[in-house]
Parts: structure tokens; C-alpha cells; sequence
């Protein structure tokens, strides 16, 4: 039978893109998903631009001091919950899966007293708060790492999965940028967001005297306007192998024009890094629960598809000349894409899907 499927989860593309890309094996498969977010971050236009009902949740952070601050959460997340149990009801959902953010731990709580079937996915080897609230009800927590294991508390089925990875991400188009034949191609991107460190690395590496390779940088859509102002005012102004976007909704089409990519470490990067089999750099950000990503970027430089750069104290001579050396050594490149090629796990989100279908038949 046809299950109404509710995904839930905010704020970066490492919680809304493995969401959407588990939801689009859940509609190929003839079910009804849609998407409760919060409507002011990226879910809230993503999730609508490709085609799922969206729903803006009532919600709020955890604070991480202050008794009377967690008391009055506490009380504002029981209002969090009714409110959501009426748009579970109201929507007939019957099967809800959180991947993550603040936002989905009122819609799995409320899922969880209603007694519709719950599950949630964590892409990070450190589980956020909310997966680690809502893991203690869920009926089945899927892991994209086995050593997220030891920091969940949990009575439900737990299965190591990997992180689901659009199938377009394969489907890159990389000419449409116009960036110069013959030369290698260094993408910058900073996440959905965007990274002030690593905008600052890009700007070093396009400064650079007597560069030897071109560059595609997203510099995330808040800096977009200060990294475009910086680069015009470079000696010569915006250089003629330079493009720079706020954002890339096509991921696929800038992972293709790439033969080195440079970024944070959130797990659906790497997991997309490791499909596509494109080397690294990777600057993990420090902003993270327990740094995780630190966590998730060894994984990688281990393998050989990465090379791993400490955010503090970088100097960013260095790393610009660490680009440099990798971006002229093609051979270099080469080993390191067969590393990434040997991470890879396909079809993770179409295997979710069947799970989820064979714990939880149908209403």
C-alpha cells in the first residue's frame, strides 16, 4: 500500500540533499513525500523547486547554557509538538524519516505519540542533538558511519547504510561555465553557506603570480557580493579563467568541470566527492558537534583521495601553494580520484527506500 511519507530536517545541503534524494527514491516507487522544514533556510525553496509539498515547522534550537533557557525549550518544544502532531493528522502521514536539524525533532516526537512509524538518517560520524533526542524513539536509525553507534542511545533497529547521493550528481554538464580547454580546474565551494576560510583560500589561490590552472568558485550566497568585490579589485581586476557563483543548485554540472575540489567535509560531500571520483582538499569545518568533520576528512586523506588542512592556524600561503603543486601533478590527481572512486557506495538512497518499505509495509 501507499505510504504518505513525511521528510523532516533544516539548514544545510548535508541534511536537505541526502533527504531529497532518499524522498526521490520513495516517489519512483509511487509514494507520496513531503517535506517539513523551516521555510527561511535552504529546504524552503529547494524541497518546493523540485516538486514536494512543503511545510514550515514551528521550532526552536536547543540552547547549550542556561537552566532557565532549556526549561523554557523545553516548554516551547511541547507547543512545537501539538502543532505538529495536527499536521501529521492533517496530512495522513504515515511514515515519518529525519535526517537532521532542529527542525525535525518536533515532527518525529510528534510522530512517535501519534504511533506513526518513525526512522531517521545520519549522514555525520557525530550526530547532532536532534538525532541523538529522536534516535531514542525512532523504530529504525540508519548511520552513514559505524562508529556513530557509540554515540546514540537507542531501542530501535540501527543499520549502517552510507550517505544517499543524488543519481544526477553523475550527470554533470561541466562546459556550461565557459572556463578555458587545457587547463585543470580547481572548484571552490564552501557548502550551501558558504565559508568565509574558504572563500579567503580561493582569493589567495586567484592572486596567485603565474597560475598554472583555472577556477570555479561558489563562494556561498551571503558572501557572493564581498568575494566579487575583492576579486575586481585585484591587480588586472576579475581574472579571464575566474567564475564566480553564489551557488550551484546542479552540483553535477561543477564536479564535472573539476579535477581538484576544495572544501569543507560534511558527509554528503564526500559522499558525492566519492561517487563522482574527484580529489580533495578539504578544510573541515571547526563549527561542527565533536568535529565531526575532521572525523569524516580523515576517512578520505587515509584512502588516498585527500588531502587534509586544519582550519587553525592555516596560513594561506601554504595552502595556495599546496594547491598549486597538487593542481600541476595530473598523475598526482589521478591516484588520488581512484581513492574516491574506492569509497564510493552507489544506490544507497534506492536501498533506503527498500528498507524502509520492507520495516514499515503500509498503513
Amino acid at each position: 500500500m501507499s505510504h504518505t511519507v513525511i521528510l523532516a530536517g533544516c539548514g544545510t545541503g548535508g541534511h536537505v540533499y541526502p533527504a531529497l534524494a532518499m524522498g526521490d527514491a520513495l516517489r519512483a516507487r509511487g509514494h507520496d513525500v513531503r517535506y517539513y522544514g523551516d521555510g527561511a533556510r535552504l529546504e524552503g525553496r529547494v524541497a518546493p523547486e523540485r516538486g514536494y509539498a512543503f511545510r514550515a515547522i514551528a521550532a526552536a534550537q536547543f540552547p547549550r547554557t542556561g537552566l532557565f533557557a532549556r526549561l523554557a525549550f523545553a516548554v516551547r518544544l511541547l507547543g512545537h509538538v501539538a502543532a505538529a502532531r495536527g499536521l501529521l493528522k492533517a496530512d495522513g502521514a504515515t511514515l515519518v524519516l529525519g535526517v537532521g536539524g532542529y527542525v525535525m525533532a518536533p515532527t518525529v516526537l510528534a510522530a512517535w505519540t501519534l504511533g506513526i512509524p518513525t526512522a531517521i538518517h545520519e549522514s555525520n560520524v557525530a550526530p547532532g542533538l536532534a538525532n541523538r533526542l529522536c534516535a531514542r524513539v525512532s523504530r529504525l536509525v540508519m548511520l552513514t558511519y559505524d562508529q556513530t553507534k557509540k554515540h546514540l542511545k537507542t531501542k530501535g533497529e540501527t543499520l549502517t547504510v552510507g550517505c544517499p547521493v543524488n543519481p544526477k550528481v553523475l550527470q554533470g554538464d561541466g562546459s556550461k561555465y565557459g572556463l578555458p580547454a587545457g587547463r585543470p580546474v580547481l572548484l571552490v565551494v564552501g557548502g550551501s553557506l558558504g565559508a568565509a576560510t574558504i572563500n579567503d583560500v580561493a582569493l589567495a589561490c586567484a592572486a596567485t603570480p603565474g597560475r598554472r590552472y583555472a577556477i570555479l568558485h561558489l563562494t556561498g550566497p551571503r558572501y557572493y557580493d564581498e568575494i566579487v568585490a575583492k576579486y575586481q579589485a585585484l591587480p588586472g581586476g576579475v581574472p579571464a579563467d575566474l567564475v564566480v557563483r553564489p551557488y550551484e543548485d546542479r552540483m553535477g554540472d561543477a564536479l564535472a568541470a573539476a579535477d581538484l575540489v576544495l572544501c569543507r567535509a560534511g558527509s554528503s560531500t564526500l559522499a558525492e566527492l566519492c561517487a563522482v571520483g574527484k580529489p580533495s582538499l578539504l578544510i573541515p569545518s571547526p563549527n561542527v558537534t565533536d568535529n565531526h568533520q575532521e572525523a569524516n576528512a580523515r576517512g578520505l586523506e587515509a584512502a588516498g583521495a585527500a588531502q587534509v588542512v586544519v582550519e587553525r592556524g592555516l596560513d594561506l600561503g601554504a595552502v595556495s601553494a599546496a594547491l598549486a603543486e597538487r593542481m600541476g601533478d595530473a598523475e598526482g590527481l589521478a591516484r588520488m580520484a581512484a581513492g574516491a572512486r574506492s569509497l564510493a557506495k552507489a544506490g544507497v538512497a534506492d536501498e533506503v527506500a527498500d528498507l524502509l518499505l520492507a520495516r514499515f509495509p503500509g498503513p
